[in-house]
């Protein structure tokens, strides 16, 4: 009888417990369910919002699908096989695209999106709001779709135009650019008054259009040596470094002539001051050093030969008539030219009172007929 009493509260036990565990299945289960339709309805609201939903079609490939490889003609420098509904999709998931709402586009009910490669804009993209719903009682969820998108593939996903000096060479993606995507050539700027005279590392500008991907660019200067570059706003530009030697001792090894550029210096600032003695004024001192009809002695002989030159305050220059001379910070263009900083102190006195006239200017010089002429002089501002 004790035995049967035992056996019943057993059973009686043994059920509730098999309850209790199906039970506690069930809210487990249920508050899994629950979580994640949490969750879903948050990654759903998130999604949603409008300026998530255009990063959403970029990043699952929707507004990629009806792309064609026909929307321009590839680069031959892009590398073989490249199709550019592929690199339209590489780009939509890289961190090259840039999305901005368009204000102007953004009406009638559609809200408008730019794409931007960088700053080339590629699509525009305009979204509906279709549907709205709620989830959760408190998550008002709105559904869109895509009313229209333009494209503008003008230059390729990728184009560049890149500027080096006529003799550096250019590979994209291993391919050397040729000669016939040159837009335009030019001289170093601010060397206009040489460059009339002697060719100073002209620079070329390649425009390279109708890449898919993003390329390997190289740059060799005349010496095959790889030259570093930046990427700013599509453009490449690269300038030739010219020696820059500040001592005149050393900047001389580089000269075809032992030239005195001190001595041309002096008698120019006499020149100036009516103190250079010799014909017409000394003008016919400086003929061996200038160009006829250039810039320098068009400008010397019309210093000597206007009325000008006769309204030079009345002087006399002191003994040592030049102080502080200094001849230093050479720049070797090539073999055929170069400029000088040069800086001297002339002592006058003028109406009685002592005047220093300071000379501060960089001093042009091309090789021309077998010897140096000064062809541009330019004052340094302190």
């Amino acid at each position: 009888m004790h035995k049967l009493k035992l056996k019943s509260k057993w059973r009686k036990s043994s059920t509730y417990k098999k309850s209790l565990i199906i039970f506690g299945t069930i809210l487990l289960t249920l508050s899994v369910v629950f979580l994640i339709y949490v969750y879903n309805s948050m990654v759903i609201y998130e999604r949603n919002l409008v300026d998530n939903y255009i990063k959403y079609l970029t990043e699952s490939g929707k507004l990629t699908k009806d792309i064609k490889d026909d929307l321009f003609t590839v680069s031959k420098y892009e590398k073989k096989g490249a199709k550019i509904s592929d690199g339209v999709k590489k780009l939509y998931n890289s961190d090259d695209l840039k999305i901005k709402r368009n204000s102007k586009e953004s009406k009638d009910g559609l809200v408008a999106y730019d794409l931007y490669n960088g700053d080339t804009l590629l699509s525009t993209v305009s979204l509906k709001n279709t549907n709205s719903y709620t989830r959760m009682a408190i998550l008002k969820i709105d559904e869109w779709e895509i009313v229209n998108s333009k494209t503008y593939f003008e230059d390729g996903i990728y184009s560049y135009e890149i500027t080096v000096p006529k003799n550096y060479k250019v590979y994209v993606n291993n391919n050397l650019l040729d000669s016939d995507i040159i837009t335009d050539e030019k001289d170093v700027s601010g060397l206009e008054k040489l460059t009339e005279y002697v060719e100073i590392s002209p620079s070329v500008v390649y425009k390279v259009n109708d890449l898919v991907y993003k390329p390997d660019i190289k740059i060799l200067d005349e010496d095959g040596n790889n030259v570093d570059y930046t990427i700013k706003n599509k453009q490449i530009t690269v300038t030739k470094d010219f020696k820059n030697i500040a001592l005149e001792e050393e900047a001389k090894k580089y000269l075809k002539e032992d030239f005195n550029v001190l001595s041309l210096a002096e008698n120019w600032s006499l020149y100036l001051t009516d103190d250079l003695k010799g014909a017409n004024h000394g003008f016919n001192y400086f003929t061996p050093y200038l160009i006829k009809d250039s810039y320098m002695y068009k400008m010397a002989y019309d210093w000597a030969h206007n009325v000008d030159i006769s309204f030079v305050s009345s002087h006399s220059l002191k003994n040592p008539v030049f102080t502080n001379e200094e001849v230093k910070n050479y720049i070797i263009y090539n073999d055929n030219a170069f400029s000088a900083e040069v800086y001297l102190e002339k002592n006058m006195v003028v109406s009685g009172q002592t005047k220093i006239d300071i000379m501060h200017d960089r001093l042009y010089f091309i090789y021309y007929n077998n010897s140096y002429k000064l062809v541009g002089m330019e004052a340094i501002k302190e």
